[in-house]
């Protein structure tokens, strides 16, 4: 029966879970064990078992089982690793990239653009710094704009009438002024940068999908 990609990655899987199985019954496979209380340990009553207190466990499988089964395994997941990796050196599939030019590229490639490229890419594109909205503008030129923050400084007065009446007063003693130079990009311009990314993102994995359809090549008796 015709095993594909996406078949030979499942049955890794299922592998690599058998042999883990076979592995703990391995550890299990050494010993059998009988305990119980009993009164004495020497004498005609020597080590005769108390009523209800025998406790015997059985191994399920030999040692030479379990190396028989884990060999087994070993030997399939090889196999199975390796025409996985002959398959993916020829399997192929076309993706629009980000130059929207339409590119070939190996299941590898493919891999390495999903899981190290596009994160790296979108990562940057979230890190680009964005021009601040709501702001006053004072100025603005090629590639940045200057805006002004003003905050007035404050400060209480408090003076008496000629009746003795407490009158409060607020004087204005200055203003704090912040002038800054924003060279951020466009909020919608980055935006339209990560949609950009997630779409390629997007189609990749529809490549990888379509690339895993392709049958495992078989090995060479020489393997």
């Amino acid at each position: 029966m015709a095993m594909t990609l996406s078949d030979g990655f499942n049955q890794r899987k299922k592998l690599g879970a058998d042999l883990q199985s076979w592995i703990a019954r391995l550890g299990q496979a050494g010993l059998d064990r009988r305990a119980y209380r009993t009164k004495s340990i020497e004498g005609e009553d020597a080590f005769v078992p108390e009523p209800g207190s025998e406790k015997v466990t059985t191994r399920h499988y030999t040692i030479a089982e379990c190396q028989a089964h884990i060999d087994a395994l070993l030997r399939a997941d090889r196999d199975l690793a390796l025409r996985i990796s002959l398959t993916n050196q020829r399997a192929r599939a076309q993706v629009v990239d980000l130059d929207n030019v339409l590119r070939e590229y190996t299941v590898p490639e493919l891999l390495v653009l999903k899981n190290e490229v596009i994160p790296k890419l979108e990562e940057i594109a979230r890190a680009t710094p964005v021009r601040a909205e709501g702001v006053n503008v004072i100025t603005e030129g090629e590639g940045a704009v200057v805006h002004r923050a003003i905050k007035k400084i404050e400060r209480k007065k408090e003076t008496l009438t000629e009746k003795g009446l407490k009158v409060e007063e607020v004087i204005t003693e200055g203003y704090d002024v912040l002038d800054t130079t924003d060279y951020g990009l466009p909020r919608r311009q980055v935006w339209n940068e990560i949609d950009r990314i997630q779409e390629f993102a997007e189609r990749v994995k529809q490549a990888i999908s379509e690339a895993n359809k392709t049958e495992l090549v078989e090995l060479p008796p020489a393997f």
